[in-house]
């Protein structure tokens, strides 16, 4: 695809150019807008930046790209881009003003064809200084004139003062002459302006000739040779002083340069640390506001509404109350009235409005700028589709578990419920032909799987109770003793097992909800009845370890096996060892033990009881035992 440049510049006649050079891409090519800043346009004025913005905009609405690019030479800037950029039509204004006196000077076009001699350039006409339109000059403060005089007369002073020392060691003239060049130099390095230079050789020359020259304080000269070696003092210093004027601008250039690339490395390590929207928001603002120099103000899109997020400093202005101030109407704003949108693609997600939207910012501050809130919005991208993939596994996980509690509820339900209603149905019809062993049986059958679906119905309305409740938890001072001896109570134990709540050291009160953590206990009780033999001992146990109440569970059991005693606590998790056993069981039981303690603060874990069975231990925080005398 043809690709055709136009410059770009604050020059009021620049639109015609961009204009011409859009009808000449006419659609099939693309257009690309450039601008070229130099040491002398890097200082625009207000109204000059205002009207480089115009222009941008002008550029965007004629569907060009807009770059920028820095160095002395625009000449060389420009073709050096359409260089690598393989471009091989441009358009430019030509006009009579030119930056130097020297008539012989080659124009711009004429340079271009020089450096691009197969490029197509066509000139606009333009008697309005389309391309090198020179920048006001600065306004200098009355402090800043006050103290590049101070220094002009300060170094005069010193290199006069130095060389009546030199003259009085016998030195040649030549030596002094030296030293007031060495103030000269000085002098440009340190003032702001290069005349404070032009006046400071001047006067190098009269003080010279005054102090230095025979006759000695007078301004009158008997040899021949001076008047000579004034002019060439004089034009050393005055070329000393605006190459080291110039050296400044390009060391200054080069310096906000190296600013700007500093602040998109440090946008990407901030926004790569951040792990929230409102840390990516607040990373903008700042880098943002760091790069301008300037107070900033960002706005979330929420809901089609603009909503103050984060200002730096902390006291924003507030965005215009107008239509033309929507979300919908900023996705494609570009620095109109200091607003700048935040998106990827049509998505925007904030607004960065500028504290002082007058004057803009410069064209290459813009386009870091630009460079920033893209970084930003990427990151805002890649949140939104964290948290939208969390959403998604979170939702496909409740999916899983529900598919698998109902599975397993409508499979592990019916062998139950149709034991249940069989031997029933079996006593109705033949309970007289029935011995009374044989009844005792049905009726312990009915009686043991009626136990067995309650213990899973309290399962159950305890995790629906803790998934609707979360952490809010009816916490309170709870004895160990008394927890222990209500979950007792409520265990169905036969006479082949045995449950033993061992004496406490000491007396112990914890923080907790009682209903809760005795459900906890009932079901690690339950467990190790079902899972042990007949004749099996059960051991309820506490103590206080590490600042915190541990609560056991022993039994001496067949034990766990290793690679079962971390999955056993997750749910619908069903170990070999309860399969073997052929016990009937849903998993749910461990799964809201661990659900139950997390919420409390603690932790639950398996491990060997000595000689052989488990443990199942959990830990919860301690409360202050009040004792009253």
């Amino acid at each position: 695809m043809e690709r055709i440049l136009a410059c770009l510049s604050p020059s009021p006649s620049n639109p015609k150019i961009l204009r011409a050079a859009a009808a000449m891409a006419g659609g099939h090519a693309e257009l690309t807008a450039l601008y070229v800043e130099t040491p002398q346009l890097s200082r625009l004025s207000g109204a000059d930046r205002r009207r480089l913005q115009e222009n941008i905009q002008t550029a965007e609405e004629l569907g060009a790209r807009i770059q920028t690019v820095s160095g002395d030479d625009v000449a060389f800037q420009v073709a050096e881009y359409a260089r690598l950029s393989g471009i091989q039509t441009i358009v430019l204004g030509q006009s009579d003003f030119r930056l130097s006196l020297l008539p012989s000077q080659a124009s711009l076009p004429d340079r271009l064809a020089e450096y691009l001699p197969d490029a197509e350039i066509h000139v606009i006409p333009d008697r309005k200084r389309s391309l090198y339109y020179p920048p006001r000059r600065e306004v200098i403060s009355r402090r800043r004139i006050g103290m590049d005089t101070a220094v002009t007369l300060l170094m005069l002073t010193a290199a006069t003062l130095l060389g009546m020392l030199l003259f009085g060691f016998e030195l040649s003239g030549s030596s002094i002459m030296m030293v007031y060049l060495l103030g000269v130099l000085i002098v440009a390095v340190i003032t702001s302006h290069r005349a404070y230079s032009m006046v400071a050789s001047v006067a190098s020359l009269f003080l010279f000739n005054f102090f230095f020259v025979q006759p000695r304080y007078s301004l009158a000269v008997y040899e021949s040779g001076y008047p000579v070696s004034f002019l060439v003092m004089f034009l050393t210093a005055v070329i000393a002083g605006t190459l080291a004027n110039r050296l400044k601008q390009t060391a200054f250039q080069a310096a906000r340069t190296s600013f700007r690339a500093q602040i998109i490395s440090d946008t990407d390590q901030l926004l790569a640390k951040a792990e929230s929207r409102e840390e990516i928001l607040r990373v903008c603002a700042e880098q943002s506001a760091k790069l301008l120099g300037r107070g900033v103000v960002l706005y979330e899109v929420s809901g089609g509404s603009l909503i103050c997020r984060c200002a730096v400093p902390e006291d924003p202005p507030a965005l215009p109350d107008t239509p033309a101030f929507t979300a919908d109407g900023l996705l494609h704003t570009q620095g109109e009235n200091g607003c700048y949108p935040i998106h990827v693609q049509e998505k925007l997600y904030a607004v960065l409005r500028l504290a002082e939207p007058d004057p803009p910012p410069e064209l290459t501050a813009q386009s870091t700028l630009v460079s920033v809130l893209g970084e930003c919005a990427l990151a805002l991208e890649n949140e939104k589709n964290a948290r939208e993939k969390e959403a998604a596994a979170v939702l496909a996980e409740n999916e899983r578990l529900r598919a698998n509690l109902l599975r397993s509820v409508s499979h592990d339900l019916r062998t139950p419920l149709m034991s249940i209603s069989g031997n029933a149905g079996a006593l109705m019809a033949n309970e007289a032909r029935y011995s009374e062993e044989t009844r005792h049986r049905l009726y312990a059958d009915i009686y043991e799987d009626s136990l067995w679906l309650t213990d899973l119905v309290e399962n159950l309305l305890a995790s629906t109770r803790l998934e609707v409740d979360g952490a809010n938890l009816h916490l309170s001072g709870e004895l160990i003793e008394d927890l222990f001896a209500e979950a007792v109570a409520h265990i169905h134990a036969d006479s082949g097992h045995t449950v033993i709540t061992e004496p406490l050291q000491e007396l112990l009160m914890v923080r907790a909800d009682s209903r809760l953590i005795v459900q906890v206990l009932v079901n690690l009780i339950g467990n190790a009845l079902k899972y042990t033999p007949p004749g099996s001992t059960v051991r309820l146990s506490a103590e206080r370890r590490d600042g915190r109440a541990v609560l056991s569970v022993a039994d001496d059991g067949p034990g766990i096996s290793p690679e079962e005693k971390e999955k056993i606590f997750e749910m619908f998790y069903v170990g070999d060892s309860l399969a073997s056993a052929g016990r009937k069981s849903l998993g749910l039981g461990l799964a809201l033990c661990r659900a139950i303690v997390d919420a409390h603060g603690g932790r639950i874990w398996a491990e060997d009881n000595s000689p052989h069975g488990a443990v199942f231990s959990f830990t919860l925080p301690l409360e202050e035992v009040e004792e009253h005398g």
